[in-house]
């Protein structure tokens, strides 16, 4: 497909702080030096002749969709994944996506539904689970409701229901008794105004699966090194060790490639595929599962817009499969545009 002469649009969310100003040029171009994901794709998308426009988004407004109409790109790359001062980062994502969707403009990554389906965990897990695909088993607790755990058993892991990105995880979300349960699930309530989900905790070791469309394959498959965890405390991704491990001494990551044996990599491989149809995401997705003392996986999340930055799983699994960054970003923009404004 000729790229070169087409405009593709990097929409991102700009860094929160004060609020924008009145005008809609204020939300343009916004300094990107906090953003290493915009710069590499800028770069990836200009090495294949594309002319590249950048939009920082605090706010979705009359002046905002004018601005996206005088563009008037070909494509957008969304790279958005919270407004301006939105309490719940996941319904950013949607809505952002919806935005785009009644603009019919053709986007990179996952549409309205996709993100719908799998940005709600309890939800994502329901679908998962009735068709066949293992998960963990769990109860979700709505706002203002006590937990019931005749249906499951210690240790539990407990959630916001709607949040990504580790948030609302701690590294006191593993907890064995009810009374702890019940603490955990009040303060989600109370916190993020949203319900809980309590999962029976899988304790095993932990694969993130890079995953890419067209068609739905594998680009890599790395292990969550867990060795810098200090002792006694449990082998989580937390907020804390994904986002502040700098000053909690909890540098946790994922190694590519994961060294593991060819019939649980097949069958790893296998789940993930399944789960990227089903739940209808394009162009890329990021999927965990663990692997249980009895080798059973678990789908533990299915990430339909994580982040794809060069330095990121992504550029790691790039580079483990002998895959070029600017190849991975050209494949998004080809499906993108072969699909055009359709959003399924």
């Amino acid at each position: 497909m000729k790229l070169e002469g087409k405009t593709c649009l990097i929409l991102y969310n700009a860094a929160n702080g004060k609020p924008p100003e009145e005008t809609a040029a204020s939300d343009f171009d916004i300094p990107l030096n906090e953003r290493v994901d915009v710069r590499a794709i800028r770069q990836a998308l200009k090495e294949n002749q594309l002319n590249v426009r950048t939009l920082g988004l605090r706010r979705i407004n009359s002046k905002t969709t004018a601005l996206l109409e005088e563009i008037n790109p070909d494509l957008v790359f969304n790279l958005c994944e919270m407004l301006y001062n939105h309490p719940h980062k996941s319904l950013s994502e949607i809505y952002v996506a919806g935005w785009l969707d009644l603009m019919k403009l053709p986007y990179t990554g996952s549409h309205t539904v996709s993100l719908f389906l799998s940005l709600n965990k309890a939800r994502c897990k329901q679908i998962l689970r009735q068709a066949n695909i293992p998960v963990p088993p769990s109860i979700t607790v709505a706002v203002g409701e006590k937990p019931n755990l005749e249906s499951i058993t210690p240790p539990f892991i407990i959630k916001p229901v709607r949040e990504d990105g580790s948030f609302g995880i701690t590294k006191n979300s593993v907890v064995k008794k009810l009374q702890e349960v019940e603490e955990k699930v009040l303060f989600i309530h109370e916190k993020y105004n949203q319900p809980a989900l309590v999962e029976e905790f899988i304790d095993g070791r932990e694969f993130r699966i890079t995953m890419i469309d067209n068609p739905p394959s594998v680009l890599g498959i790395g292990e969550i090194d867990f060795s810098d965890v200090k002792t006694g405390e449990p082998k989580i991704f937390s907020y804390d060790a994904k986002w502040r491990w700098d000053k909690n001494g909890s540098n946790i990551e994922a190694k590519y490639p994961a060294e593991i044996e060819t019939s649980l990599k097949n069958r790893l491989e296998k789940i993930a595929v399944k789960s990227f149809r089903l739940l209808g995401c394009r162009d890329y997705a990021s999927i965990d599962m663990r692997v249980s003392e009895n080798r059973r996986p678990y789908v533990l999340e299915v990430n339909p817009n994580p982040d794809i930055s060069m330095d990121g799983d992504f550029g790691d699994s790039c580079k483990a499969s002998g895959i070029t960054y600017s190849g991975l970003i050209k494949n998004m923009v080809e499906n993108t545009l072969t699909r055009g404004t359709n959003i399924v």
